[in-house]
């Protein structure tokens, strides 16, 4: 089948999530000349990819689209149209990569990286060891407070952080009745959470950070692409975000440290009161520490 999409204009109608455009990249590598549907240009730079505006009405997604600095194209006509995406019972079966795998028939190694953008915001003293964090985040577009962690958790790891001398800095894209923290932010020492950063300086942070600590979300493969050690913190709905269903066995996961909830609840509800308490997380936390980051 493969041999066979590739005599004619392919055009894969990818998904709309950064977290999801990283993991579709080591697929798209198998398809040059290709055409792909995305709001995130810059994540096939150095491809050999057409990228096809989303049009999306998404925040994050349309400010990208409407600021970013690499060009998309005008789709030809006669493509042949494949759906990249996942169902909840497609996560729960293969997880990400393994449906990735059957939608683009692929059964090769896979190669998990990011370009090198070197496009550092100004401001952020990258001479210093930085730890970024990522704050739970409710979106209205999107909501799913169950797979959220406890937010104390994100904040006791930042001040940790910060007593081990990390320059903290925290990240998200916050927009008032889109987007918003849950909780109290988490003490930094520079926050970046109004989507101050481009993508490009987004990918130059992550990849030039000492670490990263994040809940469920892009910071999972793209952390992974640039090899920076990473710490998740869990919450709920484990059924469509354990770390069987994000991550595969053929990646790099040897700086990935998972601290999930002791009763963790692996439903599939993007509203439910899922168990979140997680017992030693210090300990946890300075075991990753150590193994991965110092």
């Amino acid at each position: 089948m493969r041999g066979n999409i590739r005599m004619c204009k392919l055009f894969f109608e990818g998904m709309y999530g950064l977290g999801d455009n990283i993991y579709q990249r080591p697929f798209l590598r198998h398809f040059p000349g290709a055409y792909v549907r995305t709001p995130w240009p810059e994540l096939y730079c150095d491809l050999d990819i057409h990228c096809v505006r989303s049009k999306t009405k998404l925040h994050a997604q349309r400010k990208n689209e409407e600021r970013t600095q690499y060009s998309f194209i005008n789709l030809p006509d006669n493509v042949q149209r494949v759906r990249i995406g996942y169902s909840p019972a497609d996560l729960q079966k293969y997880g990400v990569i393994g449906t990735f795998r059957k939608q683009f028939n692929i059964n090769d190694p896979l190669e998990y990286d990011l370009p090198d953008f070197n496009d550092r915001y100004e401001g952020i003293p990258f001479e210093q060891r930085i730890a970024i964090i990522r704050p739970a985040t409710l979106r209205r577009e999107w909501e799913s407070s169950a797979r959220n962690p406890e937010p104390d958790y994100i904040n006791h790891a930042a001040h940790i952080l910060r007593q081990e001398g990390f320059f903290v800095i925290s990240i998200a894209d916050t927009e008032p009745d889109i987007e918003w923290i849950i909780g109290t932010p988490p003490a930094a020492d520079l926050n970046l959470i109004n989507g101050e950063l481009t993508l490009t300086q987004l990918c130059t942070l992550y990849k030039q950070a000492t670490c990263v600590v994040s809940p469920v979300g892009f910071s999972i493969p793209m952390s992974i692409a640039y090899r920076t050690p990473l710490f998740v913190i869990g919450g709920g709905r484990g059924g469509h975000n354990a770390p069987e269903i994000l991550t595969d066995p053929e990646m790099p996961l040897n700086k990935i440290k998972w601290a999930l909830p002791d009763n963790y609840c692996r439903c599939t509800m993007a509203k439910h009161d899922c168990s979140k308490t997680i017992a030693h997380f210090d300990d946890k936390f300075y075991g990753w520490l150590n193994e991965s980051v110092y």
